[in-house]
């Protein structure tokens, strides 16, 4: 399988928030993320070394949830096609209400990293997939 390269890396990372939807076709590259890790093995090895969150599996997908920071980690299973890869969720106030911010770490290809996206973006909280 072909990898799409970006900047030095393999990874598409993206943030957007969930009233934000990534346009049709292509998605554009980001060189910077909010993940706060340069891999997605980085991440999920950071987040077991920390206190007070908890872990869970949903339909394959590891779930960390840090109740502290209010965001939700959603790491995706060997089995699904953006594997590997990590979305972060996070509820951030705005002064006017809240948002959900959606940022993702995805090594695999560029077209399953995009449809990881989409699909995370159109979920509005609804909670139909991790």
């Amino acid at each position: 399988m072909d990898r799409y390269l970006w900047p030095s890396v393999g990874l598409l990372v993206a943030t957007l928030a969930f009233a934000d939807h990534p346009p049709a076709g292509s998605l554009p590259e980001s060189k910077s993320s909010n993940i706060g890790y340069k891999t997605v093995a980085e991440a999920l090895a950071s987040l077991k070394e920390m206190k007070g969150v908890s872990f869970s599996s949903v339909r394959g997908w590891t779930i960390v949830t840090d109740e502290a920071h209010l965001t939700v980690w959603s790491f995706a299973p060997k089995s699904d096609p953006s594997y590997p890869a990590v979305v972060k969720r996070m509820v951030i106030s705005t002064g006017h209400g809240s948002k959900i911010t959606l940022d993702v770490l995805c090594e695999a290809a560029k077209a399953s990293c995009e449809n990881l996206v989409r699909e995370f973006s159109n979920m509005n909280g609804t909670g139909a997939r991790p």
